[in-house]
This record gives C-alpha cells, sequence and structure tokens, in this order.
C-alpha cells in the first residue's frame, strides 16, 4: 500500500500542476475580489460560471455598478442559480429585481465604489433602498444619477453624516430627483460634484459645503439659484478647495446683478469656467492659483436678444474675472473667449490688472488639429510688424507663422489644415499685462467643409 507520506506529496504535486495551469485563481481571495473591482457588475457575476472556486467570489466584491441604460440594451445571462430576463427590451422591473438580487446574496462587507445610474421612471422606495445600502456598508465612493418623477429622494441621515465617504456625485436625470441637503457633516469628503440642481432658500443655507471641511474638488455643472427666490447668493466656503468647476451655469442672463456665487477658497489651486458668464466672486485673493481655464459662450439665435449688445456686455464683466485671478500662473481660454474679449473697442486701456505670476498663456478650440507654441518674445516681434490687424497662424506641419490683414483668404494647402486668426488687440492685452511670461500656445482647429 502506499504510504500516507507519499499520497501527500502526490496530491501536493496535483495541486501545484492545477496552480501552475491556473495561477490566477491560486491567488488569495482578497487579490481575487480586488481584480474583480475592476470589472462591472454583471461581468464580474459572470465569473461564477468559470469555476466553483469563482462561485461566490464576486458576493465579497466592494465595487457595484448598476446602469439601467446597459441593463435594457443588453440580454442577461443565466448564472448563479438565478435566470434574469434574456429579452432585449428588459423592463424596469426586471432591473430592479436584478439590483434587489445581488443585494441580498452580497457578503456584507464594506464597500469602495456604489454607483447607480437610472435614466427611466424607477420606484423611489427601489432607490432609497439602494442608497441606504450603500450608506450602512460604509461606501467610498458614491455616485447616484437619479430619475423620479413623483417624489424626489430624499438621502438618509447616515449617509449624510457618514466618515467613511470620500466622494460624492449627485445628478438629477430631471427636475428635482433628489433632494438637496441644508446641511451635511461628511469630514472626509473630498470630492463632490452636483447636476442639475437649483438652489433656493428651501435646500440652501451654505452648511452643504461648509460641512464638507475637507472638500479639495467642487463640481457644480448645469446648476443655478432659482429665479425669483429670495435666495441671491450661493456662499462656498471651502479652506481646502484646490479645484472648482462651473459649467453650463443655468441663471437667466436677467438675473446676473442679483444672483451671485461667494467664492472663500484660500487655497484654491485650479479654476475652471464654461457656458455662459455667471457672476462669481472671489471673497479673498488666490496666492496658490496655478490653472484657471476659462471657456465662455453668448447667445448668437435667441428671439428677443441683441447678440452684439450681450457680447459687449459680457466682455465687459469677463474683466471682472480676470483681475479675481490674477495671481494664475497657467491661463487657458477658449477661441469663443477670444472673441468675446475682442469686441472692448479699448482693451488695451483696460490692461490694469497685472498678471505677476503668468508664465504660460494658451488659446484653445473645440476640434483641435494642430497645437503652436512660441516664446513670448517670437510673439512681440510678430506684433511689432502689425498695426491694427490680426495675427495669422497656419494650421499646417511647417512650424511657420504668418501675418495677414483680416480680411484675407486664408486657404491652407493641407486637407485638414486651417488658419487660425487672433486679434492683435487681446494679445497686447495679456502681453502688456504680463511681465513674466514665457510661452504662448495656440490650438489650431481643422479645416471646416466648406473650407477643404
Amino acid at each position: 500500500m502506499e504510504s500516507k507520506s507519499k499520497k501527500l506529496k502526490r496530491n501536493q504535486e496535483r495541486k501545484e500542476e492545477r496552480c501552475d495551469l491556473d495561477k490566477l485563481s491560486c491567488l488569495p481571495d482578497s487579490i481575487l475580489t480586488h481584480v474583480l473591482s475592476f470589472l462591472d457588475t454583471k461581468s464580474a457575476i459572470r465569473t461564477s460560471v468559470l469555476s466553483k472556486r469563482y462561485r461566490l467570489l464576486w458576493t465579497f466584491s466592494p465595487c457595484l455598478d448598476f446602469k439601467l441604460s446597459e441593463f435594457c440594451t443588453r440580454s442577461l445571462d443565466s448564472y448563479d442559480g438565478y435566470v434574469f430576463s434574456q429579452v432585449k427590451n428588459s423592463s424596469v422591473a426586471s432591473f430592479e429585481s436584478y439590483v434587489n438580487h445581488v443585494l441580498r446574496r452580497r457578503e456584507h462587507s464594506n464597500l469602495t465604489m456604489f454607483r447607480l445610474s437610472l435614466h427611466k421612471d424607477v420606484g423611489l422606495e427601489f432607490t432609497e433602498n439602494c442608497v441606504n445600502y450603500a450608506a450602512q456598508h460604509k461606501v467610498q465612493h458614491l455616485r447616484i444619477r437619479g430619475f423620479v418623477k413623483r417624489k424626489p429622494l430624499t438621502l438618509p441621515k447616515l449617509l449624510l453624516t457618514s466618515s467613511s465617504l470620500i466622494t460624492l456625485h449627485l445628478h438629477n436625470a430631471t427636475s428635482y430627483c433628489i433632494e438637496l441637503p441644508k446641511s451635511v457633516a461628511l469630514p472626509n469628503l473630498k470630492v463632490l460634484r452636483l447636476k442639475n440642481f437649483q438652489f433656493s432658500n428651501k435646500n440652501f443655507n451654505g452648511q452643504v459645503f461648509s460641512g464638507c471641511s475637507s472638500l479639495e474638488i467642487l463640481v457644480l455643472s448645469k446648476c443655478c439659484i432659482k429665479p425669483g427666490n429670495s435666495l441671491k447668493i450661493l456662499d462656498v466656503n471651502c479652506l481646502n478647495l484646490k479645484n472648482l468647476e462651473i459649467k453650463y451655469w443655468r441663471s437667466p442672463w436677467k438675473c446676473y446683478d442679483e444672483h451671485m456665487i461667494n467664492v472663500s477658497a484660500p487655497r484654491l489651486a485650479s479654476f475652471k469656467f464654461q457656458g455662459h458668464l455667471a457672476r462669481v466672486n472671489f471673497k479673498e485673493a488666490l496666492p496658490c492659483l496655478d490653472e484657471a481655464c476659462i471657456d465662455l459662450c453668448y447667445p448668437t439665435s435667441c428671439f428677443g436678444v441683441d447678440a452684439s449688445e450681450r457680447k459687449l456686455r459680457t466682455s465687459e464683466r469677463f474683466l471682472s474675472v480676470l483681475r479675481d485671478i490674477c495671481n494664475v500662473k497657467f491661463l487657458s481660454l477658449s477661441l469663443k473667449t477670444i472673441e468675446i474679449l475682442s469686441v472692448l473697442p479699448d482693451l488695451q486701456v483696460c490692461a490694469l490688472t497685472i498678471f505677476e505670476n503668468l508664465r504660460f498663456l494658451k488659446f484653445t478650440t473645440e476640434d483641435k488639429y494642430r497645437e503652436k507654441t512660441m516664446r513670448i518674445e517670437t510673439v512681440m516681434r510678430l506684433l511689432e510688424r502689425i498695426g491694427t490687424d490680426v495675427l495669422v497662424l497656419d494650421g499646417s506641419k511647417e512650424q511657420k507663422q504668418k501675418l495677414l490683414p483680416e480680411s484675407a483668404n486664408c486657404k491652407s494647402k493641407h486637407k485638414d489644415a486651417t488658419h487660425i486668426a487672433i486679434p492683435a488687440n487681446v494679445i497686447h492685452f495679456f502681453l502688456e499685462s504680463s511681465p513674466a511670461a514665457e510661452f504662448l500656445s495656440v490650438e489650431i482647429p481643422k479645416a471646416s467643409s466648406d473650407q477643404e
């Protein structure tokens, strides 16, 4: 008979052979669940059919990602003894059943990430249960795209006082899907993104920001102050804030003078603004500001709006923003912003603001074809050769610059390239205001179909 020691040795050899064939499966559970965390939830669950080793491994995954849009466009397989819909047009009810099943089967370990993305009307109770589950399992990164028509989602107190929450993304797919809390106590929250929220005296008193003592990144996208409301000022008091983004602010133009965003962020390092100009007031100097990116726009075809007048008023008001960010080291302005700024007839006379720290100036475009960077000395020499015309840059591969009158017919020899004209008064304005500037970079767009 085979001795016990020989049998153990043979079993060990077989085990080593199997591990050589599947080294991934021989890794500890903690590592495998970490690997699964990089997959979406559906893909992670599908690994349960690989072997008994993986059958319940997905239940330990620290990341849950539920997107209704993907559920409704993909057929779902049968796995883990549970049959999901296999029809192409999966219903909202089957999505709720799928999510509830996953939450019931999952081991009750803490969550690193939880995302719920809805594009159809889903039951309020279901959405509340999902958010409660995330809060109870001490989620660190939470993303909710709400879609509730009848009654808005109220965030649970357990979430609003969470010490584990690091990032919070809240998106109203339609108006009033998620009720904005008046106050929070989130000591470790570093990233807050709010999209499509309307601030009023009923949901805002400033504490939603001041209650996030560690907040470093704040993004307000498609938000506004409710017109006709007693709330006129949005106070953003974040002493540790480093990055602020305001994208497509939706307060109407008629409310520009009465609606204001007061920002108190002495450590701000990056400021990005995109869309129609809003009245942003920085209450203190910004000594740490490294980067500012501005992409302004103005209405060109709105009924009852004088586009030229709006453009001029936007440029006048934009000058006050430039004065607030005068400590910036890297300034990026879109070509639309340059166009707006250039309409001021006495722009160079307005060069009272001194950008003492500005080193790099960049003009950006939406459809970038090529980027050209020049030393400021080169730009100044080019400007000396023109009067009130424009600086025209060739978009071809050759590193050259051209000076042409604004009325010149500029067609590139290269199919995809175009010329870009920069108003000389804008360049003069910045060069005369920036004694330490070193480089000017210009993004050149692709030629439109009528130019090819």
